[in-house]
């Protein structure tokens, strides 16, 4: 991820992006069930899952605007890469 990304410091999620470290860890959690799932179904459950958490963030405005886009950006990139390489 952190190729594709930028190259995030210690405590980012992404480059910029800090969180509480419950949450970094969660949502870490999230994006890997994306990338390990073993079907289309679960490789979307995973995605809504993932997308979930981004829109409590959102919504408690525990990272602004922008970080919040960046992390929907990420993770529907994720799943249609894994959806591609499991339908491929």
């Amino acid at each position: 991820m952190s190729d594709r990304y930028g190259r995030a410091q210690p405590g980012e999620f992404l480059p910029g992006i800090i969180m509480p470290p419950e949450i970094h860890g969660l949502l870490r959690k999230r994006v890997t069930e994306i990338e390990v799932s073993d079907t289309a179904v679960n490789c979307l459950i995973a995605q809504a899952r993932a997308e979930s958490l981004v829109e409590a963030l959102e919504i408690l405005k525990a990272v602004d605007r922008l970080a919040v886009e960046r992390l929907y950006v990420m993770i529907e990139n994720m799943a249609l890469a894994r959806l591609a390489e499991l339908g491929g």
